[in-house]
């Protein structure tokens, strides 16, 4: 029996949310291990090649405002959020509130932030939309908090991870930013917050963390 074709994005999005939980949990492995979590990245590498295929795909998917003004907004929109969710980790590793030192580290852990949604909220996210708005919010939540916990999870990274912590913050921040980027329309204010975020709260690393593959 054929799949009904409305069904076939969240079938695509769960099936890329798997791929990903795979290669996060394998990318820390010796090889051949570490195969796996390459070969994990083919699906959904091939599902993003459908739909990115110039920088037009990408603003599109992006849903970037022509707008000079809606896009300062965006960003506003962005920056508290990710203030926000900044002081309360920070505060939750008895850290400072703001960082005292900023090192080159964070231009990284911007990029990486700034990728992680625009596949959960700009890719995953649209997928399940197309089915239910408040289900695409959830699904793509509950992927990226499952993507991290497998991350962390994994018995070749360092142990002593309140997981607990990570899955209910992570899925708690993962609904507020899919929550802004279904009202605005746009992925640019959940990436400005993750981005801000990564900065604030890695900005005093020297060394790249071990998630840095």
């Amino acid at each position: 029996m054929a799949i009904n074709k409305k069904y076939i994005p969240i079938f695509e999005a769960i099936l890329c949310s798997f791929a990903l939980m795979l290669f996060a949990f394998f990318i820390h492995f010796k090889l051949p291990l570490q195969l796996l979590a390459f070969v994990a990245l083919v699906l959904p590498a091939r599902l993003f090649s459908r739909k990115l295929q110039s920088l037009s795909d990408l603003k599109s998917i992006a849903q970037i405002p022509d707008s000079a003004k809606i896009t300062v907004l965006y960003f506003v929109a962005g920056i508290l959020p990710g203030i926000m969710f900044a002081i309360l980790y920070r505060w939750h590793l008895g850290t400072g509130v703001f960082p005292g030192s900023f090192h080159l580290i964070v231009l990284v852990a911007a990029l990486i932030g700034c990728t992680e949604e625009l596949v959960f909220r700009g890719f995953i996210q649209d997928q399940v939309n197309s089915l239910n708005a408040p289900l695409s919010i959830l699904f793509s939540s509950i992927s990226h908090t499952a993507y991290k916990c497998c991350l962390f999870l994994s018995p070749m990274v360092i142990p002593g991870i309140d997981i607990a912590y990570l899955a209910f913050w992570t899925l708690f921040g993962g609904i507020i930013l899919g929550t802004i980027k279904h009202v605005t329309k746009s992925i640019l204010p959940p990436m400005m917050a993750h981005a801000l975020f990564d900065i604030l709260v890695y900005a005093e690393f020297v060394n790249y963390p071990w998630w840095v593959w």
